[in-house]
């Protein structure tokens, strides 16, 4: 399982942005214009998954990850991804890393500490 946002472990920036992309993983809201600047950039990209269709657009766009507040929404993007052998990796976000146990159920392939991604909306 990864894990994002333990003081311990060494891990890229998680960003989120709204207009200006930066180095480090971008973290948007799924928007094709801002897909499309991060990929022109080489930039890596990460992308708050809202609904399913946004599940299989961003992982056949390029998403490095596919984060999810909604367990629900984390745990049918799993299955499809066990299916399509997805490149994008799949976070939960938590408040804490007292759940680890719970994100390995619904089989995501890891977590992120909500905290750990700067400015997140």
């Amino acid at each position: 399982m990864q894990i994002y946002g333990h003081k311990l472990i060494v891990s890229a920036e998680f960003k989120w942005i709204k207009t200006r992309l930066q180095k480090g993983i971008n973290c948007l809201y799924y928007d094709e214009l801002m897909i499309e600047k991060a990929k022109k950039a080489n930039l890596d990209f990460a992308i708050l998954v809202q609904n399913k269709n946004e599940i299989f657009l961003s992982n056949a766009l390029g998403a490095k990850f596919l984060l999810f507040e909604d367990k629900k929404l984390a745990q049918f993007a799993a299955k499809v991804a066990e299916f399509y052998l997805f490149d994008s990796k799949l976070l939960l976000i938590v408040e804490t890393l007292n759940t680890l146990e719970k994100a390995y159920a619904l089989g995501v392939d890891g977590v992120i500490l909500k905290s750990f991604i700067q400015n997140f909306h």
